[in-house]
């Protein structure tokens, strides 16, 4: 096994070289070039003018795949305690949810991601939340974490201009054609797609950068997901494929060689955490929590905040903490995809078509 602190070490240069030349995504601890540009607290936590929230929404478990890598039970109506189960929609009705989503949040900018198990599968329900959320002018982006199975002719209503798909491509379980066109589709319809994660095996591994290419060449950004190895690390092949497709910063925290502790992160001040029972936490903070339907939310810090944990490998969190400066939007996937697009034109030599 080739240890993380020998792949970064062989790599270091290079990579270091490439993540400062991303525009916009700048080493931790280093100055931003002056300029008129707002700074990441500023979008996220300004001064004055109207509130900014990101609300990560955890809502099924219910998939139409089966994948055996995925710890989910896949299950819509699988039990998950005190009569709830693994469906958002089965344990409250899907107005409560809307009403909920209005009294918190009407009075601030919203940023939204929809995660967890395939979250299109409701296709009913899912189109009156979509339809009611993407009407709303506070709501100025909805990320949702999908397999890209469903049409989006059937969610009508739905305002696609504000969603941004982060669309898993799972080699085990689909045909590699099959799943570029209903990404294409998708494309056709409105939907922007942020980028491609693909789900790394050590059978597919070597395929990733002929895969990369091709995507490329339709506009769509492929991002290496590789699995874990049972002792929980990567392979020294998906080390490598990481270090060469990832920006610096990314590969330091999603192999674990960053200790994020201690490091002032703003994502508890603009973030909740909500999953399908309605639960809700502040940030990743398990200790601050709520109802999602009581009549108040659990008070956020109002800045920054030192992170309690040693490792952090989630990109919607890491990327607040200080000194990255990527997330000048309330869309921070556009912003990822951007970095991602610079570190494939530094190796490929050339950015993607739009």
């Amino acid at each position: 096994m080739v240890s993380y602190n020998s792949v970064i070490s062989n790599a270091k240069e290079l990579l270091l070289k490439q993540a400062k030349s991303l525009l916009g995504v700048f080493p931790m601890g280093s100055d931003r070039p002056k300029s008129s540009a707002p700074t990441m607290r500023e979008v996220w936590l300004p001064e004055n003018g109207q509130r900014v929230a990101l609300v990560r929404w955890f809502i099924t478990e219910w998939c139409n795949y089966r994948c055996p890598y995925c710890p989910q039970t896949h299950e819509r109506r699988a039990p998950k305690g005190n009569g709830f189960t693994a469906h958002a929609f089965d344990n409250f009705p899907v107005e409560e949810w809307k009403d909920a989503f209005d009294r918190h949040f009407d009075d601030h900018r919203l940023s939204i991601v929809i995660t967890g198990g395939e979250p299109m599968v409701d296709r009913q329900n899912m189109g009156k939340v979509l339809a009611h959320l993407t009407m709303k002018p506070n709501v100025e982006c909805i990320r949702i974490d999908t397999n890209a199975w469903w049409k989006p002719e059937l969610f009508v209503g739905v305002d696609f201009r504000k969603i941004i798909l982060m669309c898993t491509f799972h080699p085990s379980h689909t045909n590699e054609e099959e799943f570029k066109e209903r990404i294409l589709v998708l494309k056709r319809a409105g939907v922007q797609i942020g980028m491609v994660n693909y789900v790394m095996s050590d059978d597919n591994v070597e395929a990733f950068k002929r895969r990369r290419d091709e995507f490329a060449e339709l506009g769509l950004v492929l991002h290496p997901n590789p699995l874990w190895l049972s002792n929980g690390t990567y392979s020294d092949a998906s080390l490598m494929v990481m270090a060469d497709a990832i920006p610096d910063l990314d590969f330091r925290y999603r192999t674990g060689s960053d200790d994020p502790f201690g490091l002032q992160c703003s994502f508890p001040a603009v973030a909740y955490e909500v999953d399908y029972t309605g639960k809700v936490f502040v940030g990743c903070h398990p200790a601050e929590f709520g109802s999602f339907f009581d009549p108040e939310l659990p008070a956020r810090p109002t800045s920054a905040v030192p992170c309690p944990f040693h490792s952090c490998v989630c990109l919607d969190k890491y990327s607040f903490l200080d000194g990255v400066e990527r997330n000048l939007s309330l869309n921070p996937l556009a912003e990822y995809s951007k970095a991602l697009q610079h570190q494939h034109s530094s190796t490929a030599g050339e950015l993607l078509r739009p």
